[in-house]
């Protein structure tokens, strides 16, 4: 308005005046998307998602951070890093948590969650046809169904933004002593989606309870109004 010349005025002067002309600005299309909740298992080792991400040291040389995580509880199962992304690095990480998890716990069927990355065919199709004692089920993620990988992808952000980002971390061996201590701690930490609880605990069979600290959030809020109440500011009560 200034630079065409059709008025003087600060900005607050005219925002005044739009409240008092009652102008709105015309409604935009929300650009915020429309989260859809991702899938989900009902119990713990029915589904699992594989991934790889890649992280870069100091040094500038690429690393390949391989990860298979459990739906239910969110745990870390295995992970491992190299450099350079090969399937049979991934079938030996699957291969590990079916050795460690999925034949102990004496379940029928198991589904295996990847994208369509070279990584996830070759040694990894071939052992997922063969395995027993579970059945491994491969499904490609927003092809063989409509969900994305976002679970484990997710869990690659959260290595790196919590935990790698902030460590200087110059190479390869570096990445290999710290990446360790980031799953433990990972793996150990209350989650608010899992109600407090740590995937460990979870994955070890312990169970959420949403309500289980609805007394004490009802007795803290009462608490907080009655002390608000009790207190005096420019004589007004709030």
């Amino acid at each position: 308005m200034i630079r065409d010349k059709a008025a003087r005025l600060h900005q607050s002067t005219f925002y005044k005046y739009v409240n008092l002309l009652n102008l709105k600005r015309k409604q935009t299309t929300h650009r915020r998307k429309n989260h859809h909740t991702g899938i989900r298992s009902a119990a713990p080792l029915q589904l699992l998602h594989a991934d790889v991400t890649i992280f870069t040291p100091v040094d500038h040389n690429k690393a390949y951070i391989y990860i298979v995580q459990e739906n239910f509880s969110r745990a870390i199962l295995s992970y491992s890093i190299a450099l350079e992304c090969k399937a049979h690095i991934m079938m030996e990480l699957i291969h590990g948590v079916h050795e460690r998890y999925l034949n102990p716990a004496a379940i029928n069927d198991c589904q295996l969650m990847t994208d369509d990355g070279s990584e996830n065919y070759g040694a990894v199709k071939d052992f997922v046809a063969y395995a027993t004692n579970p059945v491994i089920e491969h499904i490609i993620a927003q092809k063989d169904v409509s969900y994305s990988n976002s679970m484990v992808e997710a869990v690659h952000k959260n290595l790196k933004y919590r935990f790698l980002y902030h460590k200087n971390i110059p190479d390869y061996k570096a990445l290999c002593d710290y990446l360790p201590l980031a799953v433990e701690d990972y793996n150990n930490r209350p989650h608010a989606v899992l109600d407090g609880l740590t995937p460990t605990e979870v994955l070890n069979g312990k169970s959420t309870d949403k309500t289980a600290f609805s007394a004490e959030m009802k007795t803290a809020q009462q608490a907080r109004l009655a002390a608000n109440k009790a207190q005096q500011c420019c004589n007004y009560s709030f």
